[in-house]
């Protein structure tokens, strides 16, 4: 069983919860209290030195960073969402780094400025946020693009890089990001928000706090 360290509030750490959901695996959430620096206690880096969410623990061992908890879970299952072949396996890779670099890191940048630094008495950062909307602007179109050629990053079928395309999307409604103009993506998304691996997580964003 995988056990997954997260915070429902931290889109990275709902990569690899999607990820288990889609892969059917017996997973168990454990969640870490961010606000109350429990990321920081000795408990908690002897599972994750790193000292952040997520993190995944499988009988003794265990490990940090979205992408290769996700990249893990599916070997471990033998998943096409991560395939073996290694073009097709560069490919999701390739996908997976750029969602995270260029989608998810603007994406968070706007998210914390617009909306949590309000929540937190922080004042935000203006140049950051404007930094983060522009690089949406110049990255979002290649998204656009790939989608409308294979339906999915990748081809025709679902791989990982999805799976972290939707969890770097999923704070956009609370973040006030407009998608509308990219119509393959939102229609995309729409779609993948209704697939099982999603709902079975949640309805939405913020869901298990009532947001």
């Amino acid at each position: 069983m995988f056990k997954i360290y997260y915070h429902p509030m931290s889109f990275p750490s709902l990569a690899p919860v999607f990820t288990a959901s889609a892969l059917g695996a017996d997973y168990q959430l454990e969640f870490v209290d961010l606000g109350a620096g429990q990321q920081s206690t000795p408990e908690y880096l002897a599972v994750n030195p790193l000292g952040k969410v997520p993190a995944m623990q499988e009988g003794d061992f265990s490990i940090g960073e979205s992408a290769a908890i996700m990249r893990y879970m599916a070997r471990q299952y033998e998943s096409d969402l991560y395939p073996q072949e290694a073009q097709a396996q560069a490919k999701v890779d390739q996908w997976m780094d750029y969602v995270n670099h260029h989608i998810r890191g603007p994406v968070a940048s706007v998210h914390f400025n617009r909306s949590l630094a309000p929540l937190f008495g922080v004042e935000p950062d203006m140049a950051s946020l404007a930094k983060g909307e522009q690089m949406l602007t110049s990255n979002l179109p290649i998204i656009e693009t790939a989608l409308s050629k294979h339906g999915y990053l990748c081809g025709d079928t679902m791989s990982l890089a999805d799976v972290a395309l939707v969890a770097a999307l999923d704070p956009i409604e609370m973040s006030k990001i407009d998608i509308s103009d990219y119509k393959t993506l939102s229609a995309w998304r729409a779609a993948r928000r209704k697939d099982t691996f999603y709902t079975d997580v949640h309805s939405h964003y913020g869901a298990e706090i009532d947001l």
